[in-house]
């Protein structure tokens, strides 16, 4: 591993399962993927020699956040998704080589992304109900949680912007100034399709186990520096 950095002047970590929905499916998933696979990538910038380390995190780190707008030190609630906990492991790790190794470390704590080649998350699932079935839609959980969404290219200005940062452990929120319900960007599709389906919630405050009602950081560390979505 450490052959693939030798001579890189930073190595951007973006590698992940990111799908929070299904990870007590299978659990080991989040372990492997999230927390070893970093592992195995700080060991090869150690090796290799590379200066800095650029983290790929989550607003989900969060969990149920008791402070809305959520800043970078809040206090740390109970985790709620495997995926928030491998990736708060994760950050651990790029803090525990920082202080042991001298490598600048910097994590990037993410909104929901969207842009081209989104993947997955309720906007493709959404999409991919109304083309199977454009008189019906079912919503997980109300409705009424509230989301905050970042465009790709936002999050790579961002993540380019920092890439000459030097010294110690730094953490930075990303996302926007606002937000909206699922029901509310359920609703901007259908427009967008020109649909008008039978709506069906499932019911509660969430669709799944991890899927906390309301995600809104405050990005106001990364914004001083002069970046803007």
């Amino acid at each position: 591993l450490p052959s693939i950095f030798e001579g890189a002047d930073a190595v951007i970590h973006l590698a992940a399962n990111a799908d929070v929905r299904f990870g007590w499916n299978a659990p080991e998933r989040d372990l492997q993927q999230n927390i070893v696979v970093t592992h195995g990538v700080l060991e090869g910038v150690r090796r290799a020699g590379v200066p800095r380390f650029f983290f790929s995190s989550t607003g989900a780190v969060y969990g149920e956040a008791t402070v809305i707008p959520t800043p970078e030190d809040c206090p740390f609630p109970v985790q709620t998704s495997l995926y928030g906990a491998s990736k708060l492991a994760g950050e651990g790790l790029a803090a525990a080589y920082a202080e042991g190794c001298g490598i600048t470390t910097t994590v990037f704590r993410f909104v929901s992304i969207m842009g081209a080649r989104y993947t997955h998350g309720h906007v493709a699932d959404f999409m991919k109900q109304l083309l199977a079935d454009p008189g019906h839609l079912t919503i997980l959980g109300d409705g009424r949680q509230r989301k905050s969404y970042l465009d790709v290219t936002d999050c790579v200005a961002a993540i380019l912007s920092l890439l000459g940062r030097s010294g110690g452990h730094q953490v930075y929120n990303l996302g926007v100034e606002d937000y909206c319900t699922v029901d509310q960007s359920a609703g901007w599709i259908c427009e967008r399709l020109g649909l008008v389906p039978e709506v069906v919630h499932t019911g509660g405050d969430r669709g799944w186990v991890g899927d906390n009602p309301f995600i809104f950081l405050d990005c106001w560390r990364i914004r001083a520096l002069g970046w803007r979505p």
